[in-house]
């Protein structure tokens, strides 16, 4: 049975906001961030909930947070039953969030979740499905990762945007619940080019996006890979291109069928 918003409410008071959160290896950063999120979420989203979606953490990440739900039954844990990627793990999240609205962050912060008092008001907008973050960096940025980044974004306009975006790998990206379940069901990529095909979804289904300015800040013992990426990247964005190609976006995949699912 297709879900729906009514189905959803069924027996539950459904949350006014979803939280996701992807992790692998985040048993040291993952505390600080849960402590700081839950009182603001208190005071602004009384009904909520939080997913953290676990990439097979070998470090005890997924224990941290059953811990935490013990104190805070909105926090839920996805166990992911092998490491399948950042982009499978934020996929997983936001289909299976019941939010009216659905959030996904990264893991250490790095963008405050105060910055949703300026999304809000965005995402009210008539006829808006998505909200996305557009990073103000600043002087203490490694020029060498800001060029590559900037490099990224021109590739993913000349191989995979249909229109102009401003930032595509901000983590920090705000829908509407029935935009979430347009996008999500559709996506493949499992690894960090799930924001460009977010935004290749957004654009194939003629979605509304806006975009809003929000700090950032380059938190400490980043696991990016930034020469990996360099190779990785343009060949996932290709990827992207050539499943439009084959039509393979014209069908959405289904929950058994999802890689956490085998």
């Amino acid at each position: 049975m297709k879900l729906t918003a009514h189905s959803l409410c069924l027996g539950k008071v459904r949350p006014d906001l979803s939280v996701v959160i992807p992790t692998f290896m985040e048993a040291k950063r993952l505390p600080q961030t849960l402590a700081e999120i839950l009182p603001y979420l208190k005071t602004h989203f009384p009904s909520n909930e939080v997913l953290v979606v676990d990439d097979n953490s070998p470090d005890g990440t997924g224990q941290i947070v059953l811990a935490c739900s013990r104190e805070y039954p909105q926090v839920r844990l996805l166990a992911q039953p092998k490491r399948l990627g950042k982009g499978a793990a934020v996929r997983r999240g936001c289909i299976e969030a019941r939010g009216r609205y659905v959030l996904f962050m990264d893991a250490d912060h790095s963008t405050p979740i105060q910055e949703l008092n300026g999304f809000m008001p965005a995402l009210k907008m008539p006829g808006v499905g998505a909200v996305a973050g557009v990073r103000t960096y600043q002087e203490d940025e490694s020029r060498g990762r800001r060029i590559i980044g900037l490099l990224g974004q021109v590739l993913a306009h000349l191989i995979v945007f249909r229109k102009a975006v401003v930032d595509s790998q901000c983590g920090f990206k705000l829908f509407t619940w029935e935009a979430a379940q347009k996008i999500f069901p559709l996506a493949r990529v499992n690894g960090g080019m799930l924001d460009v095909e977010i935004f290749y979804l957004i654009h194939k289904l003629e979605l509304s996006c806006r975009f809003m300015p929000v700090l950032w800040a380059n938190k400490p013992e980043s696991r990016i890979n930034t020469l990996a990426c360099m190779f990785r990247d343009p060949i996932d964005m290709l990827r992207i291109r050539l499943r439009d190609v084959c039509g393979v976006y014209s069908q959405a995949i289904s929950i058994t069928d999802q890689p956490w699912s085998t």
